[in-house]
This record gives C-alpha cells, structure tokens and sequence, in this order.
C-alpha cells in the first residue's frame, strides 16, 4: 500500500496542476484515492453518465470518445488527469473513457479534488490557463503534428498587444470620420465615396492586425517546444526545438509588463534560448514548461527501465536453459551511397523528374527549389529566344528588309542557338541545386554545369535546431521559402524550396527516427552488458563447482 501511494504522489508531483498543491492536500488526496485495473477494451465511463471525481492515468493507455465527433477522440497517456468536467461544475462525462491496453487507474475524488484547487489561488490560475490552452489547441489546425504526439499546451502574446494593433485602424477611422464631416460642407460629391473607401480600407486593416494576432503562438507537445509566427500575405515561419534539449526555464519582464500583466518566458536550450514573447500567466508557463521538461524525462526513464528488465529476465531464463528469444533489430533504410545505380537515356535524365520539387527514391527525399526560381532566371533566356525565332520568321516573310537576307537569318540563328544554350544551361543549373534527405544526413549540393560542385551534408544526430520561413507576398501565395538547418555554429539552408514546413516536418521526423535509432543501439549495447553480468552471477550461484568461471562480456 505504501509502494501505491508513493506512486501516485510522484504522479501528482509531476502533473502540471496537481504538482502546485501543498504537501497536506497531496497527502490527503493519497489518502482518499483508489486505485482500478481495467482490461483492454473496457470502459472506465461513458458520456451522460453522472460524474463523481477526476481519473489519473497510473499505467497503460486510455481513449477519450467524443460521441458527437470521433475526430475529437484523444488518447490519454500515463500521469494524464482527464473526466474533470466536475471541477468545471458539469455533472455528467462529455466523453467515454476506453482502455486501449491494460491499464491501471487513481481515482481522485471531486470533492475532495475541488476543495484542494480552490484552496491554492495559483493552482486555479494554472487550472483555466489549461482550460483555455485545450479550447484553443481544439479550434487551431495543426496538420504538422505527428501520430504519436499530442499538444500539451498552446497560447498566444497578451490580448494588449492585439488591442494595440487595433488602435491605428480604430484611429484612423476616426480621422476618416473628422474628414469627411469637414469635407462634407465643402465637397459633398466626393464625401461619401471617399468615405465609403476609407471605412473599407480601414476594414480591412483592423482585419489583417486581428489576423496576425491570432495566427502567432507557443505551443509545447510531448515531443517539441514550437513558435508559430505568420504575418498574414507576407510572411510565415514556423521554429522549433526539441523538448530534450532544454537546459531551464525562466520569465524575464519590464515595468510596463508587471504592471500590464505579461512578461517573457524564456526556456534556455543547448543552441541558445527560445522565447514565449509577451504572454499571459509568465509564471504559470514557466512551470508548464518545467513539469513538461521532467516528466519527458520520466518517461524516458520509465521506458528505458522495462526494457532492462527484460532484457534480464531474457538473460536470466537462458541461464536456466531456457532459450532466449532473439531481439529483432530494426531494419536501416538505404544510404544514397547504397543505392543501386541505374542507367537513364539523356532524354530519361533531363525529363525523368522534368521540374519536380520534390521526388523520393530508396529511402532518400531529394528537394529542388521552386519552379518560379526557374522562371525567374529563365525569363532573359527565353525573351532572346523569342527575338531570335521572331527575327527569323520575320526575315523569311519577307519583313525585314533593313538587313541583307543572309546576315538576317545569320543573326537570328545565332541568337536562337545562343538563347537555347543559355536557357538549356539555365535549366541545368537549376536542376543540378538539389537537397537531399536520408535516413541519417542532410545535403546540400550545388553543381554548376560544365563547373565547380560544392557539396554540406550535416548528420541528422546534430542537428539542434530547424526553422523555416516564407518572406513576401509570391513566396506566400506559392508557397515557398527557406528553411534553416542549424549544426552546431553552422546553418545549412534549403533555399526556396516548396512547403517550407513539410521539409521542416520531414527532417524532423528523420531526426526522431535517427536520434530513436541510435538511442535504442547505445541503451541495446549497454543493457546487453549489464544483462551479461547479471547471467554470470545467476549462472555462477547456480553450478556446484564453484572454481567454474565464466568469461566476461566483450568491451
């Protein structure tokens, strides 16, 4: 029993709310919790019925079912509290609690739950910045966010800031009005049009300001701390930080934010520090981040554990004869180097991936930049090619006649093969800056026709931090733009390529991937020696002679 309240208290402890109540309601909710086991499948509650307390996640995982949207349905994940719609005054479950594995259950009663959260003022602020947190995450789209992670926490700077974006439109509106009124008894013509032009201006305005607010956030998963920032026809990136790599947390604010209500919060990392700008609650974020921080690491812990013990008891049972079953080791995919060569015509090589931005073969994603930085380069090119064949067609038509025949189709001819060689040159110069994305590097290769070729690549293991950004209304309304690779004191760019932010994704999900790989090799390695060392031990407690030795693990 003593081992189960321990427990449960290191699950309050680490809960981003519960976490700041005092030692005495800690105790007491210990006291009065009880514990369920619950079989894949079963259901803990279903929506409508009459609540009664809040649930914590001991172990296993479990499923809230929105029985009006399914698309609502959220897994639930160990340490997670979840059917709290009583503290919120609710008296029936708006969802249905389904266990997806065996799972293990605290119940926290409401009363008591409730009592203990209104008692700590600031455990009440912490509970409606959740709250609001979880209405917001459910309203925002968020298509970059993998399977297995779920937003934790997401807000948006101070409403200040947005009523200060406001003030200049509202301002303006209101010159407009003083204009028009003196504007009317000299000019009534043109008063109501010039203000109807104003009003919509102004309109439009106070829009655009209300929708760069609502489209910049900080958002916190169980993988990554994000910072989304878009200005709306102009720009848009999107940065981000892996939650690992946090060093700590602080909040930094000036006079006019004490007394405003929003400070800074900023989290200190490996490459430098990553800022929630002028936010509500500083302190309550700071702590959000904190228990957000320790509890990835618990996890990370928690899991490394189980798989030691049964690494051991595998090591354990071959040591009594049982044959140890053989772990399956994932399966690498191909390095660019690894893949076999094929051989291509010269037309297969020009128009076989002929203005693709992206293509992927064997496991390796290649990017180009976008199609509009060719026309770009190519639109001389081709106006000479268009002079040349017009001169051409001119000159056999017989409408040019300020040149000699000869010298005329002369001319135009070499114009011709000048501009194709030059758009053709163009073409390949476009197509031979290629960025590529394998199973454990990034490259950058830029080759020059008939020239030089300049190679980066990166290994995806040090890889701290990746940005991108859209600047200008064409790169916004074609989506492209840049993204920004940072490796130690170096930055690797992928310079115009489409969707930014699925590159971003993509390399991102290459880094997990690398980083689980190579974590799984290194713990693999060193479980397989500890687990080596135990079998001796058991082997040699075992056997009757006790002069037998067994011989060490490889170094």
């Amino acid at each position: 029993m003593q081992a189960q309240n321990n427990d449960l208290k290191g699950l309050l402890s680490g809960h981003p709310l519960l976490s700041l109540l005092d030692e005495k309601a800690l105790q007491e909710l210990c006291a009065q919790a009880r514990l369920f086991t619950l079989e894949t499948g079963n259901l803990l509650y279903e929506a409508g019925s009459e609540t009664n307390g809040a649930f914590l996640l001991a172990a296993g995982k479990m499923e809230l079912v929105c029985p009006e949207n399914t698309a609502k349905s959220r897994e639930i994940m160990r340490g997670e509290l979840f059917g709290d719609e009583g503290l919120d005054g609710l008296t029936a479950f708006l969802q249905t609690a389904r266990a997806l594995t065996e799972s293990a259950v605290w119940y926290l009663p409401d009363g008591l739950l409730r009592e203990a959260l209104q008692s700590n003022p600031r455990a009440a602020m912490a509970r409606s910045v959740l709250s609001q947190s979880r209405q917001l995450a459910e309203r925002v789209r968020m298509p970059w966010i993998e399977k297995d992670e779920q937003v934790q926490f997401i807000t948006r700077k101070h409403p200040v800031f947005l009523l200060m974006s406001l003030l200049l439109p509202l301002m303006g509106f209101s010159a407009l009005v003083a204009v028009g009124a003196w504007l009317g008894t000299l000019r009534p013509d043109i008063t109501v049009p010039l203000f109807i032009v104003g009003f919509i201006l102004c309109l439009l305005w106070l829009a655009w300001n209300l929708h760069n607010w609502a489209n910049d956030y900080y958002i916190i998963t169980n993988h990554r701390m994000v910072w989304v920032e878009k200005v709306s026809g102009f720009y848009e990136s999107r940065q981000e930080t892996p939650l690992g790599m946090v060093v700590s947390v602080g909040v930094q604010s000036a006079q006019t934010g004490r007394v405003l209500g929003y400070a800074d919060v900023v989290v200190r990392t490996i490459i430098g520090n990553v800022r929630f700008n002028r936010v509500a609650n500083a302190d309550i974020i700071e702590h959000l981040v904190d228990v957000f921080w320790h509890h990835r690491q618990t996890e990370e812990a928690v899991f490394e554990e189980e798989k030691m013990h049964a690494a051991l008891r595998q090591k354990l049972g071959g040591a009594d004869g049982t044959l140890p079953v053989e772990a399956k080791q994932p399966a690498n995919l191909p390095r660019e180097e690894d893949l076999p060569a094929r051989e291509k015509s010269f037309f297969a090589w020009i128009f076989g991936d002929f203005l693709k931005a992206r293509y992927e073969i064997g496991g390796v994603t290649t990017y180009r930049k976008h199609w509009f930085v060719l026309l770009k380069k190519a639109f001389l090119p081709v106006l000479a090619l268009a002079g040349g064949i017009v001169l051409l067609i001119a000159t056999f038509t017989w409408h040019i006649t300020f040149l000699p025949y000869q010298a005329s189709v002369f001319l135009g001819a070499l114009i011709s093969t000048g501009a194709s060689l030059w758009l053709a040159y163009t073409y390949a110069d476009w197509r031979n800056d290629i960025y590529r994305l394998t199973p454990d590097q990034v490259i950058d290769i830029d080759r020059k026709p008939l020239g030089r070729e300049s190679r980066r690549s990166a290994p995806l293991d040090k890889i701290l931090a990746v940005e991108y950004e859209r600047r200008g209304i064409i790169p916004m309304l074609l989506n492209f733009g840049t993204v920004y690779i940072r490796v130690s004191t170096e930055v690797l760019t992928f310079d115009n390529v489409y969707q930014p932010s699925k590159v971003q994704e993509d390399i991102f999900r290459r880094m997990q991937a690398a980083a689980a790989a190579a974590r799984e090799r290194e713990i693999d390695t060193e479980r397989e020696r500890v687990a080596h060392w135990f079998g001796v031990y058991h082997a040699q407690t075992q056997t009757q002679d006790p002069t037998k030795r067994l011989s060490p693990p490889p170094l």
